[in-house]
């Protein structure tokens, strides 16, 4: 009979531990709503100027030309540029999203144009 009585007491207690509901609301200001959906925009602008670029020469016109040609035939499926900043000419190549397949291609491109680095993006401020 104790077995009994403890066996519906232990199921009541059971079932009301299970009946329980809880309601939460939380409460923000729409100002720190704005500023999240701000810094949303601000990261995804960031990130969608951020590349990575290898510089192959800085120099001469002439080479960089040559440069140029000689990057292009080894390696046609890159993207290859040529600018001009006072007074040199430059060589790179990318840009390159993938931090990993810039590094890998510098690696292949050192054993022909040891000078060559990798550019970095800017980092915000």
């Amino acid at each position: 009979m104790k077995s009994l009585l403890l066996t519906v007491l232990l199921s009541m207690t059971y079932f009301f531990s299970w009946s329980q509901e809880s309601f939460f609301k939380v409460e923000q200001d729409s100002l720190i709503s704005k500023l999240i959906s701000l810094k949303t925009k601000i990261n995804k602008d960031i990130y969608a100027t951020q590349f990575y670029n290898i510089q192959l020469f800085n120099g001469e016109y002439e080479k960089s030309l040559e440069i140029k040609k000689s990057i292009l035939l080894k390696f046609p499926e890159e993207m290859t540029n040529l600018s001009f900043e006072t007074p040199n000419y430059k060589v790179q190549m990318g840009p390159f999203r993938d931090y990993r397949k810039a590094i890998d291609l510098l690696k292949l491109i050192k054993k022909v144009y040891p000078a060559a680095f990798l550019i970095e993006p800017k980092k915000p401020l």
